[in-house]
């Protein structure tokens, strides 16, 4: 369990590294959020797939390639879009605590399909998540962002989706992490520029190439994000490695986007429910 828990928070503060970047990214491109997204994954698909090609593991048989390109395209392929408008509306701190709710997606849906354990502490480190990312929700706020929040609640339970699916297909191949990253990576990616595509009326090229110099870093970040993560929901339950990577994630984010974006984003507010947040990741770890 102790190397689950590593790279429970190692994967944490990868996906902090890469809202702040999405955060300073966006208004510097004036691309759409799906054009920086489709960037940021597609990037990240090569990334974890040189990895993969150099860990000289052996290629994924037909049934995990479908498996697992099923969990990319419900996240990051679905959600990424969600995920990175979000960003843009209310900023990384409030996004990352916000999406902090999805152990609660990830824990109860564990427990329903996947037959883990109602274990108290679980239980109890999830609730203390969930109220601390409703603080954010409840902040006195404008429409536009509203709209923001709502994003994040939704890329919250995408992503609660995604770890137990992706539990569930570990538990049953012996693909490595670095392999099915790859595959996930590259079915959003394929996902993310069909919807870019899609939605774009005209100036697509020209959006893509204003995307993608700022979103490189986007897409290096996630490429080992996501691996990593993999390799922690293969070794450990879903209800302690969900809570502890985005328990990592928000104390990351809020320390990083402090120092980058200033005071906005560490408000009482905010730092209540990091506090939170963190206290409920403790408990549940407490449970392995």
């Amino acid at each position: 369990m102790d190397s689950a828990i590593a790279a429970a928070i190692a994967a944490g503060f990868f996906w902090a590294a890469n809202i702040i970047v999405v955060r300073w990214a966006l208004p510097r491109t004036g691309a759409p959020a799906l054009v920086g997204a489709a960037v940021g994954v597609s990037v990240a698909s090569l990334v974890a797939t040189a990895v993969a090609l150099a860990s000289a593991q052996a290629l994924p048989s037909a049934d995990d390639v479908w498996r697992f390109a099923l969990v990319g395209a419900i996240a990051p392929g679905s959600s990424q879009g969600l995920f990175v408008a979000s960003i843009g509306s209310i900023g990384p701190s409030r996004t990352s605590v916000l999406v902090g709710t999805s152990p609660v997606f990830s824990v109860l849906l564990a427990m329903a399909f996947l037959d883990e354990d109602w274990r108290l502490a679980i239980i109890v480190g999830t609730a203390l998540t969930v109220v601390g990312s409703a603080l954010i929700s409840w902040e006195p706020t404008s429409g536009v962002r509203r709209v923001g929040v709502a994003l994040a609640l939704l890329t919250a339970f995408s992503f609660g989706v995604r770890d137990v699916v992706a539990r569930h297909f570990n538990s049953d191949s012996d693909v490595s992490s670095w392999w099915a990253g790859a595959v996930v990576l590259g079915a959003a990616g394929l996902v993310l520029v069909t919807m870019a595509v899609a939605t774009q009326r005209g100036g697509t090229a020209r959006a893509f190439k204003a995307a993608t110099p700022e979103f490189l870093a986007s897409g290096l970040l996630i490429g080992m994000a996501l691996p990593v993560l993999l390799i922690a929901l293969d070794r450990g339950q879903v209800g302690i490695v969900a809570p502890l990577s985005l328990a990592s994630q928000n104390i990351s984010v809020v320390a990083m986007g402090a120092v980058v974006f200033g005071a906005q984003e560490r408000t009482p507010r905010v730092l209540a429910a990091l506090t939170l947040v963190l206290a409920g990741a403790f408990v549940v770890s407490s449970a392995g």
